[in-house]
């Protein structure tokens, strides 16, 4: 069996982090009931964070999808790229703590990062989340930068020979 070159076998193991991360999600899709009912305000439906989640779950499924299919630096970029953002976003929703009923943003992050418990069946859940992302965007461009392939100089090529040489 012929062994893919390492340019061509990143993108297939970068693919594994976003399947991690959808499951992820989806474990805190399943069992955050805060999440699902914004703290119980919430009979029926799911509240809208629960759909933002749900969202990233489906992008990071889409993300390994493409990675796998094509198999491509770009490919890898994209998901770089698409991970920081995740990450970012994670972070940037401690703003958001009004929309939950919180008095604070750092009262929210404090619910957020597991440090101060509110229920649920699985704390650390959303740190876990961020972890994934951060270390899949820093692996990511690493692996980017262990596999370029260095260009060519034009200046080393001989200009009186046709071959080059």
């Amino acid at each position: 069996m012929e062994r893919l070159p390492a340019k061509r076998l990143f993108p297939i193991v970068y693919s594994l982090p976003f399947l991690v991360a959808a499951g992820l999600s989806v474990l805190m899709l399943l069992t955050d009931k805060n999440l699902a009912t914004d703290f119980g305000a919430m009979s029926n439906g799911h509240y809208s964070h629960w759909y933002a989640v749900l969202g990233m779950a489906i992008a990071d499924l889409a993300g390994a999808g493409i990675l796998l299919a094509f198999r491509s630096r770009l490919a890898v970029k994209v998901g770089v790229l698409g991970s920081a953002a995740f990450a970012l976003a994670l972070v940037v929703a401690v703003f958001t703590y009004r929309q939950v009923g919180f008095g604070s943003a750092s009262a929210f992050a404090d619910y957020l990062f597991g440090i101060t418990y509110f229920g649920g069946d699985l704390r650390y859940l959303y740190d876990v989340l961020l972890g994934t992302y951060v270390a899949t965007s820093v692996s990511g461009a690493v692996g980017l930068a262990l596999t370029r392939v260095p260009r060519v100089s034009g200046a080393s090529i001989d200009a009186r020979s046709p071959t080059g040489g």
